[in-house]
């Protein structure tokens, strides 16, 4: 689209009246408006967006280490209870913060956290979306590694990162209308290995502990679950549901509960059956068993779960530099997006084992965006009940306006105080301090859980002090609030 061009959301006609593909491309997503009830989904369609997005390999080789590390299957199951309970929590507040207000993550930081706090959550969401799509993009290489025995998996990675941006090329649309087709796919085969697994398996020896020395517990694995789990910008894809009196629900409880309880399950049986001592041996016996041994649909549904999930990356990475850029080149930041996305697979390819990575990585997604997401989110909810203060209203009854970096404030001091208050307590319990003894092995608790809940009680305690503060200068400065005549308080 050209500088200057007038374009017509939704529709994608230009100034003169005539089509335009990459119009339409630019405005596909409506990243600087809130998306109207026409252009929403029903619980079934983001049910089966959020099962696709949930039920990856990624929760197989959650469970694969946890047996690698001597966890026993009934330890896995406790895990993965605990984390669909953590995580139906935190996305009860993500996903209704983006379906009440419409607005995608980083315009509405735009609105709750004004300029510098909308900044600082557009880096999280760049880091978190590439750290993980590069993530996701080596495991696909480490899986077609164990398969053919492959080489040079660097270039392999280098490809499969810039192969994989083609959907967000054409917007949300085609990233959901992928995860549609995905999600039968996924469901189909999880069911499937589970039911012949436990009919596999020798009955009561099915939930003994293996012979391994246990190095890793149960919380470690909570953390690692919820770092899969968890995308942060669960406003960006949950804008597009309908409002309903189930409050995202239904696609939350199926979502999680498959991903976290099926899948890592399955991995679990798959490396405790197959008795293999390495990811790719496991991997032959995996295509074997739940596969029918046919290496070429093995293919296929690898592939199809890594990039229905690198979809999701990349669309979180992609707009939150969209924030700086108003919505305009979004072609240009896919594509630039894609390259860096190849960059740092091939960096994690060759600097770090898979399973550093993998700790790293899901500690550290765990943590970043979510604390931004959660101070939102009480500003949605929250904010007017407990501060007495509200932030101006959108029209047809959306309960916040779309703010434009010109009329945003200069920073919300406690919300940003909070987040990064929480992404410290994450980063030590979490081992994510470079150059610490700890970094890439630390696990105090449940990290993300420890953050979020920093931020919270700082957030809240700063909602309350206001209520109590004499000067509307004060209250403006610390919540970011609008200017006097515009507050409405």
């Amino acid at each position: 689209m050209k500088m200057g061009a007038t374009v017509q959301t939704g529709t994608g006609t230009a100034e003169h009246g005539s089509p335009d593909l990459l119009s339409k491309l630019e405005s596909s997503d409506m990243l600087e408006e809130v998306v109207p009830e026409s252009r929403r989904d029903g619980s079934l369609k983001m049910t089966l967006l959020w099962v696709t997005c949930q039920a990856t390999v990624s929760n197989m080789y959650t469970g694969y280490l946890a047996r690698s590390a001597g966890l026993s299957l009934g330890d896995l199951v406790w895990a993965s209870l605990i984390g669909v309970v953590v995580m139906v929590g935190y996305g009860l507040l993500a996903t209704n913060v983006g379906t009440i207000t419409g607005q995608p993550h980083s315009v509405l930081a735009r609105g709750v956290l004004g300029k510098s706090g909308s900044a600082l959550a557009s880096l999280l969401l760049a880091v978190t979306g590439l750290g993980w799509y590069g993530f996701q993009t080596v495991f696909l290489a480490q899986l077609f590694n164990g398969l053919f025995g492959l080489t040079h998996l660097q270039l392999f990675c280098v490809l499969f990162a810039l192969v994989m941006i083609t959907n967000n090329l054409l917007g949300f649309r085609s990233v959901s209308g992928y995860a549609r087709l995905a999600a039968p796919i996924l469901l189909v085969w999880g069911a499937y290995t589970i039911i012949k697994a436990i009919a596999s398996a020798s009955g009561p020896n099915l939930f003994a502990a293996p012979h391994v020395q246990q190095t890793q517990g149960i919380l470690l694995t909570v953390g690692l679950l919820v770092g899969v789990a968890v995308y942060g910008n669960e406003p960006d894809m949950f804008r597009y549901a309908r409002r309903d009196r189930g409050r995202n629900l239904v696609p939350l409880l199926v979502g999680y509960g498959l991903g976290m309880l099926v899948f890592p399950a399955a991995g679990y049986l798959m490396a405790e059956l197959s008795s293999a001592s390495t990811l790719g041996a496991t991997m032959h016996f995996f295509t074997k068993f739940s596969l029918f041994g046919l290496t070429a649909l093995a293919v296929v549904v690898f592939t199809i779960n890594v990039v229905a999930v690198n979809d999701a990356n990349l669309y979180e990475a992609v707009n939150a530099v969209q924030n700086f850029l108003r919505g305009r080149r979004r072609i240009e930041t896919i594509l630039a997006l894609g390259v860096i996305g190849a960059v740092v697979a091939a960096f994690m390819q060759r600097s770090s084992s898979l399973q550093a990575n993998f700790f790293i990585v899901a500690n550290m997604c765990a943590v970043f965006l979510p604390c931004a997401t959660i101070v939102m989110a009480m500003d949605v909810f929250l904010l007017e009940r407990l501060s007495g203060c509200r932030r101006p209203a959108g029209q047809d009854g959306v309960p916040r306006a779309v703010t434009s970096w010109a009329e945003a404030s200069p920073g919300n001091a406690a919300g940003i105080v909070a987040i990064l208050a929480g992404l410290v307590v994450g980063a030590i319990t979490g081992g994510l301090i470079p150059g610490t003894s700890g970094f890439g092995k630390t696990n105090v608790g449940i990290p993300s859980v420890e953050a979020w809940l920093t931020t919270i009680v700082i957030y809240l305690a700063a909602m309350l002090l206001v209520r109590v503060l004499p000067s509307y200068r004060s209250k403006q400065v610390l919540l970011g609030l609008p200017a006097a005549e515009t507050a409405g308080a």
